[in-house]
């Protein structure tokens, strides 16, 4: 049975979360690359075709509005690919398991649907619940903020995700917000250190506001913070997801039953169940 398999405190989370990505650097930066690349051939479309068509035709307008859009769904897509194929990633690792970055974006495909619906469904309702005095939001974002790593690693709908989570969450909450606010400020820690290190490397291209160049610069720096940053919190959520399933549902003997080939009662299915 794999030695992680035991009850993590919130501190001890957050330190298997960069441990896990240290040690993983390859993987994780790997599946998180390819989606960020892919964000960035199009944001450089759009500055060159901004830049030249001037913006000062009625036509040149629409088509950036038309060009934005369609960046904005292609970025729903390859973030939602990029969260799933990284949960993936964790679980794998976390439960020590052979993987690769191909493989985790193999098992993707399933998944692809039901994660962006579960992703905009939980942006939803944090963001309204934010409208609403902040705290509901917040609240929220406890409560639901492990229904992407449930619908990612169990056979569940959408919908039943947020009701699975809210399970798991139960007496928990404050936990779980804890663990999205500590990895955040880690988080954005990383990503000002990376971006004043990148700044440092080219300072007078970074100065050069206002051209193609200085433009295409900002844009390959955020791809490559981005690129870097991205994975911590689905790592801290995936990890946070099993450790929960450890407290509540004994996960650790259950994956030790399945290990030595005696039944077990999946009572992740049976919640599942309970919810619809």
């Amino acid at each position: 049975m794999p030695a992680s398999l035991r009850p993590l405190t919130t501190g001890q989370l957050l330190d298997r979360t960069f441990q896990t990505y240290r040690q993983n650097f390859v993987l994780f930066a790997g599946i998180s690359a390819l989606p960020n690349a892919c964000v960035l051939v199009l944001q450089l479309a759009l500055l060159i075709f901004s830049k030249s068509s001037g913006g000062n035709s009625a036509g040149a307008a629409i088509a950036a509005g038309v060009f934005a859009l369609g960046f904005l769904l292609v970025n729903l897509i390859v973030t939602a690919v990029s969260t799933a194929a990284t949960t993936f990633g964790v679980s794998d690792v976390y439960l020590e398991k052979a993987t690769s970055i191909s493989a985790c974006f193999a098992r993707v495909k399933g998944k692809l649907g039901r994660v962006i619906y579960a992703s905009i469904e939980l942006g939803l309702r944090v963001g309204i619940g934010l409208i609403l005095l902040i705290v509901p939001g917040v609240y929220w974002g406890g409560k639901y903020g492990l229904a992407v790593p449930a619908v990612v690693l169990e056979d569940i709908k959408a919908k039943q995700a947020f009701p699975r989570s809210a399970a798991l969450t139960k007496d928990a909450i404050g936990r779980i917000i804890a663990i999205y606010f500590l990895t955040w400020i880690l988080t954005m820690v990383v990503a000002i250190g990376l971006g004043a290190a990148v700044q440092a490397v080219a300072p007078a291209l970074a100065k050069s506001a206002g051209t193609i160049a200085a433009g295409a610069f900002n844009l390959v720096l955020n791809a490559v913070v981005a690129t870097a940053i991205t994975p911590l919190m689905a790592i801290a959520l995936t990890l946070a997801y099993y450790d929960q399933r450890v407290r509540k549902e004994a996960f650790d003997i259950e994956n030790l039953m399945n290990l030595i080939g005696q039944p077990s009662l999946p009572q992740s299915a049976q919640l599942a169940e309970g919810s619809l």
